[in-house]
């Protein structure tokens, strides 16, 4: 700092100079009374800003208090464990916050709040998945740089998007905004993706379309297969066409003479009754709740007991149709 009582300094090459030849912006001013430990408190006269520099000081919560000023610029950045912002009522008088390069894994609507009338807000690479929901719902007034976080871009947090492209004036960094989790987002740009990005897994999709492409076949099949056992005594009289009379499967090795197919919730009484009067007869039945293996999904299973058996009988009420097996 330049200063002392007279109105004469020293220059670097040893020559006096007058104390209002120098340019305000070199003064700096120590300012150690009440400064952080650990952290450097410099005062500039020319802005009247005081700059409390607490890089790399393992801070663990923001400062409880700092020399009494009527503005700061606050750098706390690269210290890890600094893992949420409290209020502090020096906050309200602060121009720029640099908390980049910390362990911040939320910062709620409030915080938001409190710091949105800054100039500049620094929160990159921290550990932010996500905005509080309601922060569209004011207006940040400063600069902020949010990006290098790991972002969760699901389908609650989709209105992220929309919100990141309203604000691109006050976002810096929109471009290093980049999706974390899930993985099917992962190093996708917030700013470049849609709703249907965000909430549509096309993998469960095209897994939810096949199942139901199943299902209908097998509800199609088997009500052929009941339309054709209605028209039996018709399709006899007109074609001598009749396969329920005779075993089909004769010469061939099958490990059942009859598949039951039956939901769950029709076991007792209807199921057990039926399986109990058709094995009496000496038929060997495949039955899901003590034949289906463990271990394998529902459809293969049955699949196991069409193939392997020489019939399948289907016990068909409101259960089997709304919650299948």
């Amino acid at each position: 700092m330049y200063g002392a009582a007279e109105d004469k300094f020293i220059s670097p090459t040893g020559l006096q100079i007058l104390a209002k030849t120098i340019p305000l912006n070199e003064f700096v001013c120590d300012e150690p009374n009440r400064c952080p430990p650990g952290c450097r408190c410099t005062y500039r006269p020319q802005n009247a800003t005081l700059h409390v520099n607490c890089l790399f000081t393992n801070l663990s919560s923001l400062p409880l208090r700092l020399p009494p000023l009527t503005r700061y610029k606050l750098e706390f950045s690269n210290n890890k464990k600094l893992r949420r912002l409290e209020h502090r009522p020096y906050l309200t008088n602060t121009s720029i916050l640099d908390v980049s390069k910390c362990g911040l894994t939320e910062i709620d609507l409030d915080q938001w709040k409190h710091i949105s009338h800054m100039t500049l807000v620094n929160v990159r690479e921290n550990m932010l998945q996500k905005f509080p929901k309601r922060i569209d719902t004011f207006k940040m007034s400063g600069k902020v740089y949010a990006g290098g976080n790991p972002w969760m871009c699901s389908c609650d947090n989709s209105w992220m998007i929309g919100w990141v492209r309203s604000s691109s004036y006050q976002l810096l960094d929109p471009g290093d905004m980049i999706c974390r989790s899930p993985s099917r987002m992962h190093g996708r740009n917030i700013i470049k993706s849609t709703d249907e990005d965000f909430c549509i897994d096309p993998v469960k999709l095209a897994l939810t379309i096949s199942m139901s492409t199943v299902a209908a076949a097998f509800i199609l099949l088997i009500s052929a297969g009941l339309l054709i056992y209605k028209l039996r005594i018709k399709f006899y009289k007109r074609w001598k066409f009749h396969p329920f009379d005779r075993d089909e499967c004769v010469g061939e090795e099958m490990y059942y003479d009859v598949y039951l197919c039956c939901s769950s919730e029709d076991n007792y009484p209807h199921g057990k009754h039926i399986l109990e009067l058709v094995e009496s007869k000496g038929y060997r039945v495949f039955y899901h709740l003590r034949d289906f293996l463990g271990g394998f999904p529902i459809m293969e299973n049955m699949m196991h007991g069409v193939v392997r058996s020489k019939r399948t009988v289907c016990l068909v009420s409101n259960k089997f149709f709304c919650k299948g097996m």
